[in-house]
C-alpha cells in the first residue's frame, strides 16, 4: 500500500494527468454545445426535421447517457493510450526505475502497482468526465427542447455503475496497450507512438472485408464492444462482440498487458 500511495501521489503532481483531461472535457464540452447550438438554430442544413429529431433523440435519456460513455470511451480511450505510455515510459527516462529497484522493491509489484496507480487515474477521471458532461448534456437538451424528465429515474440511475465500470474497463485496457509497449521499449515515444497506431489501424481495418472476422477480436475495436455490444462496427462490414465476450476479452487484454509489462522490467538489465 506504501508503494501504491506512492504512485498515486506522483501522478496526481504530473502535468499530463491534467492535461488529458482537460482536453477529454473540452470534447466534451464542444459536442454538447454542438448539438444544442445546431437544434435551436433550427437544423436547416438538408433535412432541417430530420436533423432535429436527430439531436433530441441523441439527448433523450436513457440514451443521452450511452452516447455520452461512447464518447468518454472513444476519446478517453486514445488519451488513455498516449497516458499510460507516458507514465510508463517517464520511468526509464527520469531513472525513476533505478532509484525503487535500489531500495530492494520487487521489479514485477513494480510494475504491476504503477499501472493498478493509472488505472484509479483513469477511474477518477471516467466519474469526472461523466458528472461534467451530464451537466453539459442537460443544458444542450434544454437548447434542443429534449425531454430531460428521465434523466434521473430510478431504472436510468440502476443502470449507471455498471455503465461506468464497463467504460473504466475498456479505457484502462487501451491505456494498459501503451502502457506495456513502453515499458517493454523503454520509451515514453515508442509506446504512444506505436500505441496510436495501433488504434488507427483498427479503423482502417473496419474499410478491408477480408479482415472483418479478425476485427472485433483486436484489443480496441474490444474495449468499444465493453459498452456498445452488439452494434455495427464501423463500415456495418461486421458485428460488435456480445457483452460477456468483450468483458472478457477485455479483462485478458489487460492482464497481458501488465504481465507482459512486469516482466520487462524484471528482465532489463537494471544497474542501481
Amino acid at each position: 500500500m506504501r508503494l501504491l500511495r506512492a504512485e498515486l501521489l506522483k501522478l496526481v503532481r504530473r502535468p499530463a494527468t491534467y492535461v488529458v483531461l482537460v482536453v477529454l472535457l473540452a470534447v466534451i464540452a464542444l459536442f454538447y454545445l454542438a448539438l444544442g447550438a445546431s437544434a435551436s438554430a433550427g437544423g436547416n442544413v438538408g433535412n432541417g426535421g430530420d436533423a432535429r429529431l436527430q439531436v433530441r433523440l441523441l439527448l433523450a435519456y436513457p440514451n443521452s447517457y450511452h452516447v455520452l460513455l461512447g464518447i468518454v470511451l472513444s476519446f478517453g480511450g486514445l488519451l488513455a493510450v498516449a497516458y499510460g505510455a507516458s507514465v510508463s515510459g517517464a520511468e526509464w527516462a527520469w531513472g525513476t526505475i533505478r532509484t525503487v529497484i535500489a531500495r530492494g522493491e520487487s521489479r514485477p509489484r513494480y510494475a504491476v502497482l504503477k499501472f493498478v496507480a493509472v488505472a484509479l487515474m483513469l477511474a477518477a477521471g471516467v466519474v469526472i468526465a461523466f458528472a461534467v458532461g451530464a451537466a453539459l448534456s442537460l443544458v444542450a437538451a434544454g437548447m434542443a427542447g429534449a425531454p430531460t424528465d428521465g434523466a434521473f429515474s430510478t431504472e436510468t440511475l440502476s443502470d449507471l455503475p455498471q455503465l461506468l465500470a464497463r467504460t473504466w474497463l475498456g479505457i484502462a485496457e487501451e491505456a494498459s496497450v501503451g502502457f506495456a509497449i513502453a515499458m517493454l521499449f523503454r520509451s515514453q515515444l515508442a509506446g504512444i507512438g506505436a500505441g496510436l497506431a495501433l488504434y488507427f489501424v483498427e479503423i482502417f481495418l473496419a474499410l478491408v472485408p477480408a479482415a472483418a472476422d479478425y476485427l472485433p477480436y483486436l484489443p480496441f475495436s474490444v474495449a468499444q464492444a465493453v459498452v456498445s455490444s452488439g452494434q455495427g462496427v464501423e463500415g456495418g462490414s461486421s458485428a460488435r462482440l456480445d457483452s460477456p465476450t468483450a468483458l472478457l476479452l477485455a479483462a485478458v487484454y489487460l492482464v497481458v498487458a501488465v504481465a507482459i509489462s512486469a516482466v520487462a522490467v524484471w528482465r532489463a538489465d537494471i544497474t542501481a
